[in-house]
């Protein structure tokens, strides 16, 4: 199973940040939502753990001394094996 958080937020902004994904973050469009899903998620067990990971990783993503004022995080999705999903609000 793996986890990813959902971003809220601009669609050009959010698609601006597609340049810096790597092989291990990587934010994407799943239809008409936004998400962040990382390697390093992996091993984390809880949702606000992986929560504040996000929020690390987004923050290096945008660089240093740039604002996250237009992006928010919104639910964390943990997808299960059998592709079922459980969401933490």
């Amino acid at each position: 199973m793996h986890w990813k958080v959902k971003l809220e937020g601009d669609d050009n902004t959010l698609s601006k940040l597609t340049s810096g994904n790597s092989a291990a973050a990587q934010i994407s469009r799943d239809g008409v939502d936004w998400f962040l899903e990382s390697t390093d998620f992996d091993m984390i067990s809880e949702h606000l753990e992986v929560k504040d990971k996000a929020a690390q990783i987004l923050s290096s993503m945008l660089g240093a001394g740039a604002t996250t004022a237009n992006i928010a995080m919104g639910p964390v999705y943990r997808i299960h094996y059998d592709n079922s999903k459980t969401v933490f609000r």
